[in-house]
């Protein structure tokens, strides 16, 4: 090799040498500038969360243990038996209501003037039979029982003043989730056998009357409709009595995306389109009883899921399919199929890095939700900054809040994260960002935890659905080892 080469070949490593040293520079500026990120991957556990999941008869103490709903069903007959006289007593005592209360359950509410049995009877009071009595009873392939004749006039006043009722004793008593618009038809289903010559449901007209009864009381809970008739209430959902039914659901379906007529009242146009309601409105409804539980989540199982995933349900009860006597294949079945019934927000990213010139580190929360419809009420995801004890990290003039005492949280900073769960649509995803003290990087023992509060309670009650270790409903995202 001549001399002028060698200078070349000289020049060309220093430059590559150079080159290779800035490159190294920016990549070592890079990670310093984007900080550490830990990814989370989704929760292989069955969670259960407020608001969704199984909602069982809060008859059954056995059926609502594992629950964090209970189906409320109220006959006329059975809390007004003399007129302007509620027995309350007796109905909170027989759905164990106050046991409820103390756990924390919440209640999916409906009021029924009209379910078939065995045996002849009412589900109405003899007193509002005897003011009316334009009804027929019935014996029918649905059962025995009353159909009032819903047009009345008296009927519909005293169905205001009883709607009235209870709406307040269940705002007092309990917290109800959910209303399930019934009062008409069978099951309070909206429907009735009028080709065996019982009374038709009434027309738009005095449909929207028993609908403004309901909007008029129940403000502080979520309202739903059998369909999407043309009455539905601003912000109200659906329910799906059928659900794991191939045929009725997609029915059901139809219903919400195309709308149509109601033939029973012959009215064209009755039901409303509204596409991808579950976006804003919640979603609810029970199995359908006319095919086993454990056909549904046994042979038919990926039909059932694949019924859900597009219904988008928050809830299914009280048909639920926890029933004695079925194997351990079916129970694990069940919890499941949990996995495509309502929410389930997830920390994915959480990305660290320190502030150069700073004393403050700043945190960028990455949270998705992998359910299949999101949150419908009031809550806030937060982080939780835990330290040993004997720490004297100062949070003075920081960003955080003091956890509150009795809390699970209690001794925490708590951050509330500017994230909005209720617009977070499925497979949706949203950041936040806030800054912490810098020295609790380095603080041996130090925790951050990610959860969600209920603006209701203010402490945190709702799981992130993650792999992650647990301390009760927080989530660990890192640790200082």
């Amino acid at each position: 090799m001549n001399d002028r080469n060698k200078s070349g070949f000289i020049f060309f490593l220093i430059f590559a040498m150079i080159l290779g040293a800035g490159i190294r520079g920016y990549q070592m500026y890079i990670r310093n500038l984007t900080g550490t990120t830990y990814k989370y991957n989704e929760g292989t556990e069955c969670i259960t969360n407020s608001y969704i999941g199984y909602a069982p008869s809060a008859t059954s103490e056995s059926l609502c243990e594992k629950s964090t709903l209970v189906y409320c069903e109220v006959t006329w007959a059975e809390i007004e038996p003399e007129e302007g006289v509620f027995n309350w007593d007796h109905y909170d005592s027989t759905h164990h209501m106050k046991r409820w209360r103390d756990e924390g359950k919440t209640v999916v509410l409906r009021f029924v003037c009209d379910k078939p049995g065995k045996e002849e009877h009412m589900d109405i009071p003899q007193w509002l039979y005897d003011k009316t009595g334009d009804g027929q009873f019935y014996d029918i392939s649905y059962g025995k029982g009353y159909c009032p004749e819903y047009n009345n006039e008296i009927f519909i006043q005293e169905h205001e003043r009883v709607i009235k009722e209870v709406a307040r004793h269940f705002k007092e008593k309990a917290f109800v989730s959910y209303v399930e618009l019934g009062s008409l038809g069978h099951w309070g289903e909206w429907h009735t056998y009028y080709t065996a010559g019982l009374p038709r449901m009434p027309e738009t007209t005095v449909r929207a009357k028993y609908v403004k009864h309901y909007t008029d009381n129940f403000t502080f809970c979520r309202l739903l409709m059998r369909r999407p008739f043309a009455e539905l209430p601003d912000g109200a959902g659906v329910f799906n009595d059928m659900t794991g039914i191939s045929h009725d659901t997609s029915t059901w379906l139809g219903w919400i995306s195309e709308g149509g007529d109601y033939n029973e009242t012959g009215e064209k146009g009755a039901l409303v389109a509204v596409p991808e309601i579950w976006n804003k409105a919640p979603v609810g409804g029970e199995f359908a009883s006319s095919v086993p539980i454990s056909t549904m989540l046994g042979e038919n199982y990926d039909e059932t899921v694949s019924l859900l995933k597009q219904s988008h349900m928050s809830f299914i009860g009280p048909m639920v399919p926890y029933v004695k006597r079925e194997s351990l294949e079916f129970y694990e079945s069940a919890d499941s199929l949990l996995k495509y019934v309502g929410y389930r927000y997830r920390v994915k990213e959480l990305n660290i890095r320190k502030s150069l010139g700073r004393d403050t580190a700043e945190l960028t929360v990455t949270i998705t939700n992998d359910g299949v419809c999101p949150i419908y009420f009031d809550c806030v995801p937060c982080l939780y900054v835990e330290l040993p004890e004997g720490s004297d990290i100062s949070f003075e003039g920081k960003e955080g809040v003091r956890a509150q005492e009795g809390t699970e949280a209690e001794g925490m900073m708590v951050y509330r994260l500017n994230i909005d769960l209720k617009s977070m649509l499925t497979g949706q995803q949203a950041q936040a960002i806030v800054n912490i003290p810098r020295d609790v990087l380095k603080c041996k023992g130090a925790r951050i935890y990610a959860g969600i509060e209920e603006s209701l309670f203010g402490e945190p009650s709702i799981k992130f659905d993650m792999e992650a270790e647990r301390k009760r409903d927080l989530s660990l995202l890192w640790e200082k080892e």
